[in-house]
């Protein structure tokens, strides 16, 4: 899993920094700004991803399975369904019984489910 790495440019005093504090530090930030794409959900197949080690909220694609989940310290909860799900619309009936509408202790309405 790769993670944005810390570091600091260093603060100039005088008028010039060495080359070698200079090449490290720009080295340190290239790594930093190429392995990070905080607009991308990391994927991972299910043998890669129990082999890494994650931390306790990690969200990642799930490729052999095709699920995104998440890590809450011990176990993978998925929090989407296997693919390919349904696109159809959903539809729903209920029932409600009876219902009654009273004003001052008088049955006003009633409706029957």
């Amino acid at each position: 899993m790769t993670k944005l790495l810390k570091g600091t440019l260093p603060f100039v005093n005088g008028p010039q920094v060495s080359p070698d504090i200079f090449n490290k530090s720009m080295r340190a930030l290239e790594l930093s700004l190429t392995t990070f794409d905080p607009d991308k959900t990391p994927s991972f197949n299910r043998s890669d991803r129990d082999e890494l080690q994650f931390q306790s909220g990690d969200i990642i694609w799930n490729t052999s399975l095709s699920l995104l989940q998440v890590y809450d310290g011990s176990n993978w909860i998925s929090l989407s369904q296997e693919l390919p799900y349904t696109t159809d619309p959903l539809e729903a009936t209920g029932e409600i019984g009876a219902v009654q509408v009273v004003t001052n202790g008088t049955v006003v309405v009633t409706v029957h489910g």
